[in-house]
């Protein structure tokens, strides 16, 4: 009687995995030729590329990084600047121009272009507001935003400042755990020239005696339970989801560093995710953290994360007030919604304008935003990916307090309910 020959346990493994490659290898090159139909005929990958029925590469960048140990809180050492830099800008030290821009990390000709917009400005600082996509890791990071050719794209470069540039931390960042943000990304950046020399961590401030940009991390707590987190419903159990709370090391060093109370000035604050929204979920543990800091003050709010431009009156949620700005408009296609909460917060203005038509689907004008700060006033110029201003505003101080005024708005903008 004859019997088939017995294999060991290690080579009918090997057998599995080799299946397993071979079916993920046909599935990558099934995903790479329909990459391909949606990719530009020249350098760069199509804008359509990210509208959300495109969803299969998200989820197999996702799934790749779900189920391991995210990146470790990074804090800053006990010596140094320690994260808080001088602010003056390069050619008048008493004004500086910061150019601003979120979710910007695609590759596309838009965030190109973007990019090159920003250039323009001749600005002394900018600052990411955070999200690579999909999932930030480092072959995205090296093509999306330091410029190197992959797979027959040229790669896109993040435009840098006279005298320094920052990258934030947005919950694409945390899909692939963090690793190439906290590893690779941020030490290509800072204030050459600075004690500290690079960014060290995924927050920091720039100051001078009237003015704090503050710019917090909202995306390390941002993702929640692999798989379950990113279900709709059950993303709303505590346990499941994310709140986005800041970590503890930076509330410490809010106190003892950059010391908020002791030391108080008009706050231009900058996280990734949003503190209120009339178009989407908003996340409200940050601002009760901050209240610590901020009862009864004023602060201007900016953050990215949804893919839009908005403007919205002065909101206050408990103690908490801010004047919000979404600029989450950098690279994403930008998404078409009517305002779902018709009270408050009040939104003001909100851009409905067609950039580009797919099918059925129009997405709106990519952008990006221009502060010039000067003496006790702050001036933000909002302009789209053509480098038109479409709004600018001023805000003021004045005995501790923050005054506001439109100095011009475009009239093919969409008004809220705030504006007559």
């Amino acid at each position: 009687m004859s019997t088939a020959p017995k294999t060991s346990p290690a080579k009918n493994f090997q057998s599995a995995r080799d299946l397993f490659d071979l079916k993920r290898s046909a599935f990558h090159s099934h995903f790479r030729q329909r990459v391909d139909v949606l990719a530009d005929s020249s350098r760069f990958p199509r804008l359509s590329a990210f509208l959300p029925q495109n969803v299969v590469p998200w989820v197999v960048k996702y799934l790749q990084y779900a189920f391991r140990r995210k990146h470790p809180f990074l804090s800053y050492p006990p010596s140094g600047e320690r994260g808080v830099y001088r602010m003056a800008g390069a050619g008048d030290p008493r004004g500086v121009k910061v150019s601003i821009a979120g979710d910007w990390g695609t590759g596309t000709e838009e965030a190109s272009v973007v990019a090159d917009a920003m250039m323009k400005f001749d600005p002394d600082y900018t600052i990411h507001l955070g999200d690579v996509y999909y999932v930030a890791d480092l072959s995205e990071i090296r093509e999306n935003c330091m410029g190197q050719p992959r797979e027959g794209y040229q790669g896109v470069t993040w435009p840098k400042g006279k005298l320094g540039s920052f990258t934030m931390n947005g919950n694409h960042e945390m899909y692939a755990n963090g690793d190439a943000y906290f590893d690779y990304f941020i030490g290509s950046l800072g204030i050459p020239g600075s004690q500290d020399g690079r960014q060290l961590t995924s927050y920091f401030c720039l100051q001078n005696e009237t003015w704090r940009i503050l710019c917090l991390d909202t995306g390390y707590n941002s993702v929640g339970k692999p798989v379950l987190g990113q279900i709709p419903i059950l993303n709303k159990i505590p346990w499941i989801g994310a709140n986005c709370r800041l970590e503890d090391a930076m509330m410490e060093w809010l106190r003892t560093t950059v010391k908020l109370k002791e030391e108080p000035r008009a706050t231009i604050l900058l996280t990734h995710q949003q503190y209120f929204s009339a178009f989407e979920e908003a996340y409200t543990k940050p601002a009760s953290q901050l209240m610590e800091f901020f009862a009864g003050q004023d602060v201007i709010w900016i953050w990215g994360h949804e893919h839009r431009w908005a403007i919205y009156d002065r909101f206050a949620d408990g103690a908490f007030s801010a004047y919000g700005r979404c600029v989450g408009h950098g690279g994403m296609p930008i998404e078409f919604a009517d305002p779902k909460r018709k009270a408050a917060p009040a939104l003001q203005y909100y851009d409905r304008r067609v950039y580009k038509s797919y099918g059925d689907r129009n997405v709106g004008f990519n952008g990006f935003l221009n502060l010039s700060i000067q003496g006790n006033t702050a001036t933000l110029d909002h302009r789209d990916v053509n480098n038109t201003s479409i709004l600018v505003e001023t805000f003021a101080v004045s005995e501790g307090r923050i005054s506001h005024r439109f100095d011009k708005a475009d009239p093919e903008l969409s008004k809220g309910p705030a504006v007559p």
